[in-house]
């Protein structure tokens, strides 16, 4: 066999080492870069020959020799990484499988575990050069619809949150037993009209006295110009444990039952504000849904302890923040959150097929097949961490590590390129 053989294995070696010194290079290099995967390369040797022509020896046994090393394979480890906490809303990482679904400034669609994400001039979702994010929108109807096509994520900052006119009012309140007739408690409740404008109500409550013991009538008034209608006014009857037994609305019976008609619901208002919006349908819930009673009869001051009712006003986007779902949701200044968008996720049946194609993306390719696009947490994509990114999953201790050994195997072959070197010039040097 000649010896040109053991030099061009050599340099094989010395090749293929400097591609391994390459993949450790640009892993090394990429410690800091935010949702990088490293890579590995493995090595093969050449397929070998047989010394002059016999491939055997005299017990059958091949005589083959190597001719050298070749790489093998370069693939990406897509192993988690650990997260980092920004602060920043819009920045998002992959817990799990999946990829941040992209398309270009050029309408490629292209792939990333990088979720630094930022807002441009128009609101649209961008990642750091320039490429839209895909997933979903709030529509017309005010809801997020994740069966549409995926379309880049805009998020408005001028979106407000429309007004809701309260529709229920609940108060906890004790009328004392001990009061006098005549005795008064008053209790203010501030409520919202259709176009979130604040109205005051003031429900009065009044003891009645004898011989309509452990009764008191009440009557729900309205600021000035409102009309206050439906059953606004009525008496109420407590059992002699301070229980609320009856409720009955004008007119009332005549006469009127020393303990109530026995059957207790929650007035039901219709308020007109007079002021231009719409008639407000408001419960003053007495009982709740669980027969509990929010009013009581008991020898404690008459007092109200507390009150609650379910409208607001209008209110201007404040903060945004995303839910392990993918959810872009808006805190509003009227205590509302609101879903404004929804990020796509992308899934491959191989992963190592993907093809780099720079600034933190992946392409598609036959080996990689065609992407699954969908949700957060379904089918087999990872969940979504806000204001965390992932970093790079570069084990630098490991590539120190491989760095020696390449370090080693391409000293080795370049010894063997010397050697052979000096071998051949002593065959020269057989003619002198």
């Amino acid at each position: 066999m000649s010896l040109y053989s053991a030099f061009y294995s050599g340099l094989s070696g010395l090749s293929t080492n400097a591609n391994a010194l390459n993949v450790i290079g640009n892993n090394l290099s990429n410690i800091n870069t935010v949702g990088f995967k490293g890579s590995a390369m493995t090595f093969r040797d050449i397929f070998s020959t047989s010394l002059g022509g016999v491939s055997t020896q005299g017990n059958g046994n091949p005589i083959q020799f190597g001719l050298g090393v070749q790489t093998n394979s370069v693939s990406q480890d897509f192993s988690q990484s650990a997260f980092q906490g920004t602060g920043n809303a819009l920045d998002m990482a992959i817990q799990g499988n999946g990829f941040f679904t992209l398309q270009t400034i050029e309408g490629r669609q292209v792939f990333s575990r990088a979720g630094n994400f930022t807002r441009n001039n128009d609101g649209y979702l961008v990642a750091s050069d320039g490429s839209s994010v895909m997933g979903w929108n709030r529509d017309a109807s005010g809801m997020v619809n994740t069966s549409a096509s995926p379309a880049p994520v805009r998020i408005d900052t001028g979106t407000t949150s429309a007004a809701f006119a309260t529709r229920n009012i609940r108060m906890g309140v004790n009328l004392s037993s001990s009061a006098a007739a005549g005795a008064t408690l008053t209790t203010p409740v501030q409520v919202y009209d259709s176009q979130g404008n604040v109205q005051t109500l003031n429900v009065t409550y009044t003891k009645v006295g004898a011989p309509l013991l452990n009764t008191w009538d009440f009557v729900v008034t309205g600021p000035t110009g409102a009309v206050v209608g439906g059953q606004n006014a009525g008496r109420l009857s407590f059992s002699d444990t301070g229980t609320l037994i009856s409720t009955d609305y004008l007119p009332l019976a005549s006469p009127f039952p020393q303990n109530g008609s026995g059957t207790v619901t929650n007035p039901a208002l219709s308020i007109n504000w007079n002021n231009g919006t719409a008639i407000s349908p408001i419960s003053l819930n007495l009982i709740n849904a669980d027969a509990s009673s929010n009013i009581t009869q008991l020898s404690a001051v008459s007092s109200t302890n507390s009150s609650f009712q379910d409208g607001y006003g209008a209110g201007s986007l404040r903060d945004l923040m995303v839910d392990q779902n993918g959810i872009i949701s808006g805190t509003f200044t009227n205590g509302q959150v609101i879903a404004l968008s929804q990020v796509a996720i992308s899934s491959f049946n191989n992963m190592n097929g993907l093809v780099q194609t720079g600034n933190n993306h992946w392409g598609q390719s036959l080996a990689s097949g065609s992407p699954t696009i969908g949700l957060a947490n379904q089918g087999g994509r990872g969940g979504v961490l806000g204001s965390n990114l992932e970093l790079s999953n570069v084990d630098v201790a490991g590539e120190f590590t491989k760095l020696i050994l390449s370090q080693r195997g391409y000293q080795a072959n370049s010894r063997i390129v010397t050697t052979t070197d000096e071998l051949l010039q002593e065959t020269l040097n057989l003619k002198r």
